[in-house]
């Protein structure tokens, strides 16, 4: 021909190439496609799985309804043997409320005090887990929801904002059986101008 090709070469100098870009685009398609298609592995663990959404919400629900002094509300979540632990030492010397009557009694005098004001509890994050596995320490099998969320208090006529770890395990009744909490304790006692928890270990 007068471009001095053969026949089969000048055939193909006529195919149009799509640009770069646009073949690199279409290649990232098909793969995202294929990667789509592929089966979805899933992940597993020995220790724990995640448990039902539900018990996030009574979790949530049970820190809120005492947070406004619903006492009678709060009641109704807590099973009769119910365990309420504080964050003022470790699992042998922190303070702990055991049974529903002795959590709503402690619960109703703090908030019932003259120096606190309110409290509220807000921007709530919670991860409802079961343990499957051999937990270690004082920990038991189970459901918990670990949350994690601020706790604003008036005390004194002082704004004092705590953000709060809190665990809440629950029975097979789906009633809280255990509270917790994890958290510097210090800007509630300089408010008070008091430690209550230390008074009720009978310390100075």
């Amino acid at each position: 021909g007068a471009s001095g090709l053969p026949a089969k070469f000048q055939t193909m100098t006529n195919v149009k190439i799509p640009p770069f870009p646009l073949t690199i685009t279409a290649v990232a398609v098909l793969l995202t496609a294929a990667c789509n298609n592929a089966p979805k592995a899933t992940a597993t663990n020995a220790l724990f799985r995640i448990a039902p959404a539900e018990y996030a919400t009574l979790a949530e629900q049970s820190l809120v309804y005492l947070a406004a002094k619903n006492f009678d509300a709060w009641s109704a979540l807590l099973a009769d043997d119910v365990e309420y632990d504080f964050p003022d030492g470790d699992q042998n010397t922190r303070t702990k409320l055991k049974g529903k009557a002795a959590v709503l009694a402690w619960w109703k005098d703090y908030l019932g005090l003259p120096a606190v004001t309110s409290m509220t509890m807000s921007e709530f994050n919670h991860m409802p887990i079961e343990v499957t596995g051999e937990p270690k320490g004082e920990a038991t099998k189970g459901i918990y929801v670990i949350s994690y969320f601020t706790n604003t208090q008036v005390i004194n006529g002082q704004t004092v904002g705590l953000r709060m770890n809190f665990s809440t395990h629950f029975n097979s009744d789906k009633k809280i059986d255990r509270y917790v909490g994890y958290y510097d304790r210090t800007p509630i006692v300089k408010a008070l101008g008091r430690n209550l928890l230390a008074e009720g270990k009978g310390e100075k």
